[in-house]
């Protein structure tokens, strides 16, 4: 397989991937002001075509999100999260100063605690838990 990571996500790959994995889904325009206000932004390809995306959104400065990681079905299991969530670090990493300090936050889906352990992020329920409202109309 050949991966190749790109720093742009059109609406419609973001749909595509969002789709792929069973979330709800976005309209257009929601979609496009995401990513439009994302941080940073990386998709992986395999041999040309759409297999994962993730963004960062955040302040900047102190503190920010990593979100929508995710990656089609037939593509899990092949370390393509990985790459995606390793150089999104990388990208926030290259932009905090000398001593400085930027905390990554997550709310990993039910089941994937282990796999981001594995990136390099603390889980420690007995310290801290993640809670989430959605709000809907």
């Amino acid at each position: 397989m050949k991966f190749k990571i790109e720093y742009n996500i059109s609406i419609n790959e973001f749909l595509e991937m969002v789709e792929s994995v069973g979330w709800e889904t976005y309209t257009e325009e929601q979609v496009k002001r995401a990513l439009d206000n994302t941080m940073y932004m990386v998709k992986v390809l395999v041999n040309d075509k759409l297999a994962g995306i993730g963004r960062v959104v955040g302040d900047n400065s102190i503190v920010c999100i990593l979100s929508d990681v995710c990656v089609k079905p037939e593509y899990q299991g092949k370390g393509i999260g990985t790459i995606i969530v390793n150089r999104l670090r990388e990208l926030i990493e290259e932009n905090v100063g000398v001593g400085e300090k930027m905390q990554i936050e997550l709310t990993p889906t039910a089941g994937n605690e282990a796999f981001y352990q594995k990136c390099g992020f603390k889980y420690k329920p007995e310290k801290i838990t993640g809670m989430y409202l959605w709000i809907k109309k």
